[in-house]
């Protein structure tokens, strides 16, 4: 019987196959990163699509409801009518918010957000009211855990001063800033109004109790001052990481 034996590698050799070896894995781990690759971009495709169709689904919802306001038979009615129907767009206007983005980060342009609000609620006003709605928003970006109470406060304080600050046959100016100084967030909405009641701090309704929930959230501070007209000053701290887990929960809405 023959015994065959087997010849050692050389060093040439041995290195000729862990050279094989490399060139496979590294082939193989080339194909895993373009399929996860192409998966990220179907995955973002479809938050996007899923995000436009949101939107679109909120705005149907807030123009029914606007249809509604105007043929409620009093007033009351029609106010709590009319301000479902700007948060429901405030909430449209932040996933429009999320669709421009076209990074895979919950990451918006906190001063755009801010402006298409302003927009949404003079549209919504029509020619009912003549205030104007001025905005002079910082383009900044911010994650949407901070984006998104901000941009329910400003809403409702804006709302509220459309509604509360001005005589019904008068006309006047409620403005919208954003700025950043040191790591803090700054927003004002001030109205040349007839400022505020002097059982303001008492006597709170739903949409105060709404900034309040916010402001908790945001761990911020709100100043409010009433000469001139009403200013409430909003600060909050900006977290130093860009992209934040996104939270799609507004419990805060249901706890003010």
């Amino acid at each position: 019987m023959r015994i065959q034996t087997r010849r050692a590698a050389t060093p040439r050799e041995s290195s000729l196959v862990t050279l094989r070896r490399l060139i496979r894995e590294n082939a193989r781990l080339n194909r895993l990163c373009e399929n996860n690759s192409g998966i990220a971009e179907r995955y973002a495709l479809l938050r996007r699509e899923g995000d436009h169709r949101i939107k679109n689904s909120l705005q149907v919802v807030a123009s029914l409801l606007d249809v509604q306001a105007r043929r409620a038979p009093d007033s009351s009615t029609h106010a709590a009518l009319h301000a479902a129907a700007a948060r429901v767009l405030a909430i449209a206007r932040i996933h429009d918010a999320l669709q421009l983005n076209h990074n895979n980060d919950d990451v918006v342009d906190l001063g755009a957000l801010l402006t298409r609000i302003c927009v949404s609620l003079d549209e919504l006003a029509g020619d009912s009211i003549s205030v104007q709605i001025d905005r002079d928003a910082a383009p900044i970006e911010a994650p949407l855990t901070l984006a998104q109470p901000i941009a329910l406060a400003v809403n409702e304080l804006v709302l509220n001063a459309l509604r509360h600050a001005f005589p019904k046959d008068g006309g006047g100016s409620v403005c919208v800033t954003l700025c950043e100084n040191d790591r803090q967030l700054e927003i004002r909405v001030a109205d040349n109004g007839h400022g505020l009641p002097d059982n303001y701090a008492t006597g709170k309704g739903y949409g105060m109790r709404l900034v309040t929930a916010m402001v908790a959230k945001l761990s911020g501070h709100l100043d409010v001052q009433n000469s001139g007209g009403a200013c409430f000053i909003l600060t909050a701290p900006r977290p130093i990481g860009a992209a934040h887990q996104q939270t799609h929960s507004l419990q805060a809405l249901s706890d003010a």
